[in-house]
């Protein structure tokens, strides 16, 4: 199962938001908000689960010895 796609959801409400509608629609999906209160909270939240979310990158760490003969 793919990871959700964030960045879709947090521009859908965000243009939601700039232009005052409380009816947001995203990968066909429709949702009617009470108030623009409640776009804010959506997207705080959506919002913190994409800081939350895997990148997908991995970084590799480097380990150095140094041996001296004796």
């Amino acid at each position: 199962m793919p990871a959700p796609d964030y960045a879709v959801e947090i521009a859908q409400l965000e243009a939601g938001l700039a232009s005052g509608e409380v009816t947001v629609e995203s990968d066909g999906d429709r949702v009617t908000y009470r108030s623009t209160v409640e776009i804010q909270k959506a997207l705080a939240y959506f919002t913190r689960k994409a800081a939350a979310a895997p990148t997908g990158r991995q970084t590799m760490g480097t380990t150095l010895a140094s041996f001296q003969g004796g």
